[in-house]
């Protein structure tokens, strides 16, 4: 079992654009730029972080250029789409890993957890039920709570 708050090594641009064309998509100067931020900033992000973090290098970037920049990312499997405690913001995990997440209704921050044992559980809850025309790959849980003062 493990937290962790993931922090991502910096990739080069050129690295980024071969993500990028690995992943199927243009590596456009914007969509290069939008994902050295998500590289950069911490934890899961919001769209309107990315935005404030790509904005003053490229001004001709907008709001609605990072949330399709964003999609595109999460479609082509660059990131997860990770919902709030609430529920009602988008945030993105630039971690593709199989992992879980806690969210704390308190702060909103949304914490990486990885746990071997619950993963085979969860994998042995699904063998033993046997859904029908249903062959789970991945596991991810959304659990929120309240993280304590420690």
């Amino acid at each position: 079992m493990s937290l962790h708050t993931a922090h991502h090594s910096l990739p080069s641009p050129e690295q980024l654009r071969e993500q990028l064309a690995t992943a199927g998509l243009r590596a456009t100067q914007q969509r290069v730029a939008i994902l050295a931020a998500l590289r950069t900033l911490p934890g899961h992000p919001t769209a309107e972080q990315v935005f404030r973090q790509v904005r003053p290098a490229n001004p001709t970037v907008s709001l609605g250029t990072v949330y399709k920049a964003l999609d595109s990312f999460v479609a082509a499997g660059l990131l997860r789409r990770v919902a709030d405690a609430d529920g009602t913001r988008r945030r993105y995990d630039p971690d593709c890993t199989n992992h879980h997440h806690l969210v704390c209704q308190n702060t909103q921050e949304i914490i990486d957890y990885c746990d071997p044992q619950l993963d085979r559980l969860l994998q042995e809850f699904f063998a033993a039920r046997g859904f029908e025309n249903f062959q789970p790959h991945s596991y991810s849980l959304h659990i929120t709570g309240v993280r304590s003062e420690a």
